[in-house]
């Protein structure tokens, strides 16, 4: 007969079989969110391959052509916003060469110049760094997301939504990946640091605000970059999250992001959203997001009101799709946002609410 010690001792571990039962189902979630995210970086790269073929020798965008010499020749339409912004951009650099070297500039003088050195050499790789902290510097006075600097000095180039398409799929998901790597560090940082309080406990207020930030943030790159996969990220965040501070901290934050993103989906019904924005915003996820994003949203469009859809509750839609629940529902707010919020994700926070 045991005593109460090697009770105790067996009541706090678990049976070999639970063991197994639990290794099996991580497995099958690491399967799952496997084959999701190949499914998803394949309809990206087609989706890709559609915007470079439409924006080909479009003067309204920019264009990029490879010599045969490996030169690289960019081009753009006389007069139009990004001439504007190019042209203000030398007259800058102009402007800074005569104020250096008490000269303008000469044919074989580098456009982006060393500002440390006597005479005029372009800028090296060692000089990049102050200006990059230069950039950093002013983007987070202006508010701008530095994960976007962040990611130009990571991967050598900087990609927009306007010149998305001079770059291949694998450059754009590149930079994308930078870009997302640098938010879900910051934002590990605020669930770490707030880890500790929530056993037991509501979500402290600056917490709550940093969640909602977050997701909006998150929502925000997915229409910048037409990127699926970020949402993904948001799952895989919850399971390190779960690794680092245990499974009630991150079921307590998983419960905190579904809802905020519910109460978005249900304020944007509530407060007018139409039957025929409702639907093309459901629309627009399958066409800018493919199919798989757009199949999953689908499924929660009763929340919007999709004529059709018919309502849905949160246990049909948990059953359902399960670790697809979180990025079903971003990627539907995304949708929402393209159609009724003019693709600007601060339109959410007239629906933010006091999520416990």
């Amino acid at each position: 007969m045991s005593g109460p010690q090697e009770e105790g001792r067996s009541l706090g571990k678990k049976s070999k079989a639970q063991r197994q039962r639990d290794n099996a189902r991580a497995r099958g979630r690491a399967e799952q969110q496997r084959r999701t995210a190949a499914a998803v970086e394949e309809e990206f790269t087609e989706e890709h391959a559609r915007v470079v073929a439409q924006r080909q020798g479009d003067p309204r965008f920019v264009q990029r052509r490879r010599g045969a010499d490996g030169s690289v020749e960019v081009s753009w339409a006389a007069g139009s916003e990004v001439d504007v912004h190019m042209r203000q951009a030398m007259e800058g650099q102009r402007a800074a060469f005569e104020e250096k070297f008490g000269r303008p500039p000469g044919p074989h003088d580098p456009v982006f110049f060393d500002p440390d050195a006597d005479e005029p050499r372009p800028l090296t790789q060692e000089g990049i760094g102050p200006v990059m902290g230069k950039l950093l510097e002013a983007a987070d006075r202006s508010g701008a997301d530095p994960a976007f600097v962040h990611a130009w000095r990571e991967c050598g180039y900087l990609v927009t939504e306007d010149n998305r398409h001079t770059f291949s799929a694998a450059e754009v998901m590149a930079f994308s990946d930078a870009v997302h790597a640098y938010q879900s560090a910051a934002l590990g940082e605020q669930e770490a640091a707030g880890a500790e309080a929530v056993a037991g406990e509501d979500l402290p207020d600056d917490d709550r605000t940093a969640a909602v930030a977050s997701l909006r943030k998150v929502v925000a790159t997915i229409l910048a970059r037409r990127d699926p996969r970020i949402a993904l990220r948001v799952v895989i965040g919850l399971e390190r999250l779960a690794e680092e501070s245990g499974d009630e901290a991150a079921g307590l934050a998983g419960a905190v992001s579904f809802g905020v993103l519910a109460g978005w989906l249900a304020g944007a019904r509530e407060s007018g959203l139409s039957p025929a924005q409702a639907k093309a915003a459901t629309a627009w996820v399958d066409e800018y997001l493919g199919g798989r994003a757009g199949e999953t949203a689908s499924q929660m469009s009763g929340l919007i009101g999709v004529p059709g859809a018919g309502d849905v509750t949160v246990a049909e839609v948990t059953e359902d799709l399960g670790d697809d629940l979180l990025p079903a529902m971003i990627w539907l707010t995304c949708g929402v946002v393209a159609v009724a919020g003019a693709g600007n994700a601060d339109w959410l926070e007239q629906f933010d609410l006091d999520v416990p």
